[in-house]
């Protein structure tokens, strides 16, 4: 398939990219901060793509003409979006509406894998866990909030307008090349810094005392890729690796990795109001239905996302 991924400069599209090629697939990429028509360091074609502007998006689609399409395009984290709801609502809500709206009214519409968000189901109770594509969407953030607005559009485009269009809600992901805005990667950062003498050996961190469904990034690209070639259309499949990971461990694990001990402090700056607890889901229907299931070990994602850091603070 020619594969448009809207959002290919992103810490997913960056992974998803070589991972549909080695697949078979023909990848062109779209981006808001691309300047004109391009190619990348791979030799993939590149165009500039701001996906609240519907004449960007049909203009792209022209460009490109896509067999399908996945929308990775989005705000970076959960607390960039509870800074400017509106932007969060306009990239992620609106944004997917306007991918939608376009592929719909194409004379050959393309398969639509719309990327949102684990986050979509929000304030859980200990009996809902593990999460199925089931529990009812109950977003606590504006992040969840807008995710769940286009969860739900990509829905209804499938159901009203015979779309074709799969929904894919990733639960929590890292790996090498992710941003210091994530607690894996942010970890990780202030670990080698420590390690490296960039930094004195004090850390910075948020609640540590919850737990999260983790997986490696590159094992959840290579469910969009199952998602793509064998999802059903309308459907919703949950990536995630079905086991709760309590936080503090992962700090810990990377400590240990690096060789080092420092001092911990929790910062209130770094708590998130309506913090779940606990939070894990099922990938059953992923299983069951697209054949995937997660593969890399914990400890090889770990280990592979210090290397990053380390390098990343020796550059």
């Amino acid at each position: 398939m020619r594969v448009l991924i809207l959002g290919i400069s992103g810490f997913a599209g960056g992974h998803l990219a070589p991972a549909l090629e080695a697949a078979g697939h023909e990848v062109i990429g779209a981006a808001r901060g691309v300047q004109g028509k391009r190619r990348d360091a791979a030799g993939r074609e590149l165009l500039c793509c701001d996906v609240t502007r519907s004449e960007d998006v049909a203009a792209t689609f022209a460009t490109a003409r896509p067999e399908a399409v996945v929308v990775l395009a989005g705000m970076a984290s959960s607390p960039a979006a509870q800074r400017d709801p509106a932007q969060a609502y306009e990239v992620h809500a609106l944004g997917a509406v306007h991918v939608l709206t376009t592929a719909a009214r194409s004379e050959r519409p393309p398969r639509i894998l719309l990327v949102t968000s684990s986050e979509v189901y929000g304030e859980v109770s200990p009996d809902e866990l593990p999460l199925t594509e089931e529990a009812p969407l109950r977003p606590t953030s504006i992040y969840a909030a807008s995710k769940a607005s286009a969860d739900l559009a990509g829905r209804a485009f499938a159901m009203s307008e015979g779309l074709d269009v799969i929904r894919a809600r990733s639960f929590n992901h890292t790996g090498p090349g992710q941003r210091a805005d994530f607690v894996c990667a942010d970890f990780a950062r202030q670990v080698a810094g420590i390690a490296a003498g960039r930094r004195a050996p004090q850390m910075e961190v948020g609640n540590l005392d919850v737990r999260r469904d983790f997986s490696d990034v590159r094992d959840i690209v290579r469910g969009y890729v199952a998602a793509l070639e064998r999802g059903r259309s309308g459907e919703v499949y949950n990536l995630c690796s079905g086991r709760a990971i309590l936080v503090r461990s992962v700090l810990e694990d990377l400590c240990a990795i690096a060789g080092v001990r420092p001092e911990v402090r929790v910062a209130a700056a770094r708590r998130r109001r309506a913090e779940v607890p606990v939070y894990y889901g099922s990938a059953r229907k992923a299983e069951l239905e697209l054949g995937w299931r997660p593969e890399i070990p914990w400890a090889q994602t770990l280990a592979d996302l210090y290397r990053d850091a380390r390098s990343r603070v020796s550059e």
